[in-house]
């Protein structure tokens, strides 16, 4: 099914099972959360990604809310799955739920 997706600012995905080390969204705005959010939106935003039942998923995306050199700073920073579609506006991250999946972006 579908699931949210988020570009966080810290490249540790460490705390297996919480994620919550990543820190938050890269470029993150108070109440700016989501692609359809007339205050946002943040720079870590990005559409869903559908997961097949057998965990299978192919995913191609083009943002111009950031640029590499965000994402590959000295902390580094964090792609992050949550177990939830977004639904790019409920704040603080799209009525997405909990952080089910990590990976470190250098």
């Amino acid at each position: 099914g579908w699931h949210g997706l988020h570009l966080h600012q810290v490249g540790d995905c460490s705390d297996l099972g919480v994620f919550k080390l990543s820190g938050g969204h890269v470029g993150k705005i108070e109440g700016g959360h989501g692609l359809l959010n007339p205050a946002g939106p943040e720079g870590g935003d990005v559409p869903n990604i559908w997961a097949a039942a057998d965990g299978s998923a192919g995913y191609e995306a083009f943002s111009s809310w950031l640029s590499l050199s965000e994402l590959a700073d000295e902390d580094g920073a964090a792609l992050s799955i949550h177990e939830a579609r977004d639904d790019h506006m409920t704040q603080p991250i799209g009525g997405a739920g909990a952080r089910v999946a990590c990976a470190v972006i250098r």
